[in-house]
């Protein structure tokens, strides 16, 4: 275990520095931080490196144990590190450094899920880290077999999504930057129907059978999902609303077509 105390510590400027996609992408690592957060990429994710302010607290010394077992660097800091390191304005104390996952379709294979339903959710032009970090939360809820962003999405490692995912991140592939053609591509090929939400000739999600393998495409909170896509999807749903609001923020949209898929596919009478 290694001490820093130093704010211009090299090995803290490094890290720091994975704030901005461009560190990121040069070096294939993210971070995240928070207890419940680290304690899910210690367990199932690739964690090199953990910094640390000491306590006594329990959880903490239990994932600090954890990672020291599997071979993770630790280093033990003091509260200026950690407010250099941290993202957010109050650090919970605890950091980990984690190298990317393979960013392949090749990694969402039907084949490793019990659900052999298992939907698959396609993002377009998903900007607010906030609402992406919610899909991906709620994607493993339902037991999705993963997530497709094309291109033009946020990045699903920058802090703030890794934290709004509250560790789901990191139990289901996500795979970045692909074309709308491969996506669909691999729909048809692995047999999932793409269905996007739409507003104009679409079918009440309700009155549609979503328990077969489907591909749900969601877009971009201020234009929806792009009309090539709409055109090419085989179903588009859109969500039936009493009230008097035109739309719905993309997350609870998202929600609430998937978690109606869940009870079709394992509770439907």
């Amino acid at each position: 275990m290694e001490i820093i105390t130093s704010v211009n510590n090299q090995r803290v400027k490094d890290v720091a520095n994975l704030k901005q996609k461009k560190y990121r992408t040069e070096t294939g690592t993210f971070f995240a931080e928070g207890l419940r957060a680290v304690t899910e990429a210690v367990q199932f994710a690739d964690v090199s490196e953990l910094f640390f302010i000491k306590t006594e607290e329990n959880k903490l010394t239990e994932i600090i144990k954890t990672a020291e077992e599997k071979g993770v660097r630790l280093y033990c800091v003091d509260e200026k590190v950690m407010a250099k390191l941290s993202d957010t304005k109050t650090p919970q104390g605890v950091l980990a450094l984690i190298k990317m996952p393979e960013d392949s379709l090749q990694k969402l294979n039907p084949g490793t899920s019990s659900d052999n339903n298992a939907p698959v959710i396609i993002l377009d032009r998903v900007q607010d880290p906030g609402n992406l970090g919610t899909i991906i939360r709620t994607a493993d809820a339902v037991g999705a077999l993963g997530i497709i962003l094309l291109e033009g999405c946020v990045d699903a490692f920058s802090p703030k999504v890794v934290r709004a995912s509250m560790g789901s991140l990191f139990h289901l592939p996500v795979i970045q930057d692909v074309f709308p053609e491969e996506a669909l591509t691999w729909c048809y090929r692995h047999g999932y129907e793409p269905a996007a939400t739409a507003l104009k000739n679409a079918q009440n999600m309700y009155k549609a059978d979503l328990s077969k393998k489907m591909a749900f495409i969601f877009g971009n909170e201020a234009n929806g999902v792009a009309e090539e896509l709409q055109a090419a999807a085989e179903t588009r749903l859109f969500i039936p609303m009493a009230g008097q609001a035109e739309s719905m923020n993309v997350a609870m949209a998202a929600g609430i077509i998937l978690f109606e898929g869940l009870r079709q596919r394992k509770f439907f009478r």
